[in-house]
């Protein structure tokens, strides 16, 4: 078996996707570039994501049951991802949509109810907020604007 097959013999035996595996293109391990990079993130948006940009976790039955809610951090990783493969267009649009889901004070839950946007889980929730921080700076260096702020001048 050739080293570079064994990612997609990997995907052959495990029939539940996980939107961790997004971390994979982060990463590095797979080369954004790639199509195989672009088609592993088409799979998993066209099984796992949910409406307005949410993101489930895996849709298998585990010892809670099957998910009811989007677990918000992945919704931040996929943005990341669509950053990684060049769809920065469509990374800026979901993370707009995203902060929608924050309260009043712009904090997040851990989960999100994608039919009426209500947070559920753990609140506040530190894996979505560090989501949220990474997937901002991730799209601010592709767009070469660490800053984010547009008339920001660097210190001399």
């Amino acid at each position: 078996m050739m080293k570079n097959e064994v990612y997609s013999l990997m995907l052959q035996i495990h029939k539940n996707l996980d939107a961790s595996t997004l971390q994979l293109i982060m990463m590095g391990y797979l080369d954004p570039n790639s199509d195989k990079a672009k088609n592993h993130l088409k799979v998993l948006e066209s099984e796992l994501k949910g409406k307005h940009g949410l993101f489930y976790r895996y849709l298998h039955k585990d010892d809670f049951g099957k998910p009811k809610t989007t677990f918000l951090v992945c919704a931040f990783w996929y943005v990341e991802a669509l950053a990684c493969v060049g769809r920065l267009d469509e990374a800026q649009e979901v993370f707009k949509q995203l902060l929608s889901f924050g309260n009043h004070l712009m904090l997040f839950s851990e989960d999100i109810n994608e039919e009426d946007g209500s947070q559920w889980g753990n609140f506040p929730q530190a894996y979505s907020h560090v989501g949220l921080m990474n997937a901002a700076y991730r799209i601010a260096i592709k767009l070469d604007r660490p800053t984010f702020f547009e008339s920001a001048e660097m210190p001399h």
